[in-house]
C-alpha cells in the first residue's frame, strides 16, 4: 500500500483542483511580494528627508491655528499669533526641526529634516517656505478667511 503525500491525487494524475490551488498559493505569494518591495523601497527613498505627507500634515495644523488666530505676527524666520484663548502661539526652527511653542513653553515637533525655514507675510495671508535637508524645496501660502470676507 502506497501513502501519498497529496490526498488530493488520485490515479489519474494532476488534477484541475490541484492546479487552482497552486495557482492561487502562487497568486497569494507573489502579490505581497509586491506591496512588501514597494513600501521597503519608498521607505529608503525618503529615509533622511522631509516626507511629502509630514509636509501636508503641518500646512493642514497650520491653516487650522491661524485660521482662528486673533492676531498674527510675521517675521522671516518665526510665526507667531495668539489664539482664541489669549496664548501666545510661536512656530520656528530650532536645530533641523520645526517646533511650535504656547507661551514660551513646550516643545511640539511639527517637522523634521528641515534645513532653512521662512515666512514672508503676502496680502490676506503668510507665504511658508522650507528646504528640506535633501535641498528639495516646499512652498505654500496659508490665506487668511475671515481677512477676506471683510
Amino acid at each position: 500500500m502506497k501513502v501519498s503525500a497529496c490526498h488530493l491525487r488520485n490515479n489519474q494524475g494532476y488534477t484541475m483542483l490541484n492546479m487552482l490551488f497552486s495557482f492561487f498559493v502562487y497568486s497569494i505569494i507573489i502579490s505581497s511580494l509586491t506591496l512588501i518591495f514597494h513600501f521597503v523601497l519608498t521607505q529608503s527613498h525618503y529615509s533622511n528627508d522631509l516626507k511629502p505627507f509630514e509636509w501636508e500634515l503641518f500646512l493642514i495644523q497650520l491653516h487650522r491655528e491661524t485660521k482662528d488666530a486673533l492676531d498674527v505676527e510675521v517675521n522671516a524666520d518665526e510665526l507667531i499669533f495668539y489664539n482664541k484663548e489669549g496664548e501666545r502661539v510661536s512656530v520656528h526652527q530650532y536645530g533641523q526641526l520645526v517646533r511650535r511653542q504656547v507661551n514660551g513653553k513646550g516643545h511640539e515637533i511639527y517637522l523634521l529634516n528641515v534645513k532653512k525655514l521662512s515666512f514672508m507675510k503676502v496680502k490676506n495671508g503668510v507665504d511658508v517656505s522650507v528646504v528640506s535637508e535633501n535641498n528639495d524645496k516646499y512652498h505654500h501660502t496659508l490665506f487668511y478667511y475671515k481677512d477676506l470676507t471683510k
